[in-house]
């Protein structure tokens, strides 16, 4: 009896280390790969990398539409501004009128002037716009990477469902709205 039980041992304890084994073999064999969200954030230094790292394809015309509107305008307003700023100092130095820009002959020193801080103005919002469409892009990714292992399933879910509400008092019913949340 006594050897029987320690023969039992003997290989329920075998059997548990072989158990044990095979379970770590499979573990460093199946590498799972995280998701990380640093990687995320580094990629995303390059506008969209971060997106498409995340495989939220779906996203790079939104930010490469922001990015490419933004710096559009930044070209735009400083080339306006560098045309009424040149003129500007041309009609202060007293240059002659024919070093001047035809196109704004019809037009004032304030005006000049004041369509010059227009421009230059519009320029300084356009690159906050742009600053702020990249910064916005990076934490983007990074969100989207923590929040990549995220269950969103059918069973969650916000519905209105119409509804009809009696009141004892009055004994009358009210028809209301009725948000269900499913979960």
């Amino acid at each position: 009896m006594k050897k029987t039980l320690l023969i039992f041992c003997v290989f329920y304890i075998f059997n548990f280390q072989l158990s044990i084994s095979n379970c770590n073999a499979q573990s460093d064999s199946v590498q799972t790969k995280l998701h990380s969200p640093k990687k995320a954030t580094l990629l995303a230094l390059v506008p969209g990398a971060g997106q498409i790292y995340n495989k939220k394809y779906w996203k790079l015309p939104i930010v490469y539409g922001g990015l490419g509107a933004s710096s559009f305008l930044i070209y735009y307003y400083a080339d306006n501004t560098a045309t009424y700023r040149k003129e500007y100092v041309a009609r202060v130095n007293g240059e002659p009128k024919e070093t001047l820009n035809p196109d704004l002959a019809d037009k004032t020193l304030e005006s000049i002037l004041l369509e010059r801080n227009r421009y230059r103005r519009n320029m300084e919002i356009s690159v906050a716009a742009c600053a702020i469409v990249y910064a916005l892009s990076i934490l983007d990714a990074c969100v989207d990477a923590h929040l990549y292992y995220y269950d969103v399933s059918d069973n969650l879910s916000l519905g209105i469902k119409p509804k009809f509400d009696y009141n004892p008092v009055t004994k009358s019913t009210t028809p209301c709205l009725a948000l269900v949340i499913k979960f």
